[in-house]
């Protein structure tokens, strides 16, 4: 009896880290403005380059904020 509850607690706890650890992988990693900072960062990238990606990333962001919660509910499924 106490090791199955102790056994769904420490599923319940490693389920936990990992969706912590997936949503902090997807907003400082993944996220528009971590790949923008990123790109403008890099020494390696020619301006041309990080100019189209800003420009292509800002653009997303602002239809993404322009959209209304329904219209994205939509896309999304």
């Amino acid at each position: 009896m106490v090791s199955s509850l102790l056994l769904v607690l420490v599923s319940l706890g490693l389920l936990s880290l990992l969706l912590f650890g997936m949503s902090w992988f997807e907003q400082r990693v993944l996220s528009p403005k971590a790949l923008i900072v990123h790109a403008a960062r890099s020494r390696q990238a020619p301006p041309e380059h990080v100019e189209k990606l800003v420009a292509r990333q800002s653009e997303r962001l602002l239809q993404g904020m322009m959209s209304s919660p329904a219209d994205r509910a939509d896309r999304a499924s």
